[in-house]
């Protein structure tokens, strides 16, 4: 995690984040991406406000390169940067109600958030969170993975890479489009206003469990795509894909090009920019 202190930091990171900082309050996290000047993904983000700082949530794989990011942008600012390893990080949630912000006892911060599941996010040193989540049931790699599945969330590493746009990969939410000029902002803008990405995300089903990433074909198409996450489910797997648009149409049959394995497309896009286009 990293924490950002001093009195223009909302306002770096508004300018630096493609999330929508304006309400953002202690109860919630905005959900964001750190950007190219190309709209590209460099990192996934999660953004709180912790009173007189604010701490975000970054993938351990990019967390050099989001620090050495934020200060090669800070300029006339009276922002610092700096990691925040006294934190530990959590999710928590209810099965009867996915959606249900949850509170916990201790000294941990209990803030709702969209991603990387619409949970809560548990915040505070590693033995509070410990404590905090004593009698809460872990989840493995798999169920977590079903729960993002059946929430419609890519995840970083899976779906989410670096160099795809947010639209591209099911990640739109993690964009404001009303909130100004930040990093990246302009051909975001253009694709919203007039035009359209080529790939999207899609819920398919398969008949067996395939090991992901794995290419996909389609009729008349060898290149339709990767599927991102895959877990076993009664009578076949379920998971996600990055697919051509034309083969995010519901029903639509796929193949794992190495093993053969069929699928079938069960959603539309999720997560796609529908723009103003189809305003």
């Amino acid at each position: 995690m990293l924490r950002l202190r001093g009195p223009d930091t909302r306002r770096f990171l508004q300018g630096s984040v493609s999330g929508d900082l304006t309400a953002l309050g202690p109860e919630q996290a905005v959900t964001a991406a750190l950007l190219t000047v190309k709209g590209k993904i460099v990192s996934e983000l999660l953004v709180l406000d912790s009173g007189d700082t604010h701490d975000i949530v970054v993938p351990r794989s990019e967390l050099d390169a989001v620090a050495q990011a934020f200060e090669s942008h800070i300029i006339m600012d009276d922002v610092t940067v700096e990691r925040a390893d006294d934190l530990a990080v959590a999710l928590v949630w209810d099965d009867e109600d996915m959606g249900e912000r949850v509170e916990l006892e201790g000294p941990v911060r209990c803030v709702a958030t969209r991603h990387p599941l619409p949970v809560t996010l548990v915040v505070g040193t590693a033995d509070a969170v410990a404590a905090a989540l004593a009698d809460a049931t872990p989840v493995d790699a798999q169920e977590f993975a079903r729960a993002r599945i059946e929430s419609a969330t890519p995840g970083w590493g899976a779906e989410l890479r670096p160099g795809f746009f947010p639209p591209e990969v099911g990640f739109v939410y993690a964009v404001g489009y009303d909130k100004g000029c930040y990093l990246g902002q302009e051909p975001l803008a253009r694709i919203h206003a007039r035009g359209q990405v080529n790939r999207v995300m899609v819920r398919v089903v398969a008949e067996a469990r395939v090991t992901t990433p794995a290419a996909l074909s389609a009729e008349g198409r060898d290149d339709a795509g990767t599927l991102t996450t895959c877990v076993p489910e009664l009578g076949g797997a379920g998971g996600l894909a990055i697919v051509r648009r034309e083969c995010a149409v519901l029903g639509t049959l796929l193949r794992a090009t190495e093993s053969g394995v069929a699928l079938r497309v069960v959603s539309g896009p999720l997560g796609d920019d529908p723009g103003l286009r189809k305003a």
